[in-house]
């Protein structure tokens, strides 16, 4: 009777996922504005009048990470129509 001995030591590959289940860490502002219905050019004077999310800006591209998209979407949310969005 043979025992297949297997290695303690795992593949190199194995962590890594595939290209097409990668997690997403951040949308770009055109992914962000159809993610919330907005036109770009809105999320563009959000940035120049300091609002919205947090954004990055490497060269001329601009990038919202996914965690503050939705620390910036729980600290808009409402309960009611009366209540003030910005505290």
């Amino acid at each position: 009777m043979q025992r297949q001995v297997s290695s303690i030591q795992p593949n190199r590959n194995s962590f890594r996922s595939p290209p097409n289940s990668a997690v997403r860490l951040a949308l770009d502002e055109n992914e962000l504005a159809a993610r919330w219905g907005l036109s770009v050019k809105t999320l563009r004077r959000w940035r120049q009048e300091k609002l919205g999310p947090i954004h990055l800006k490497l060269g001329s591209r601009v990038t919202y990470l996914i965690h503050h998209i939705e620390v910036y979407e729980r600290r808009v949310s409402r309960h009611s129509t009366s209540s003030a969005v910005y505290q």
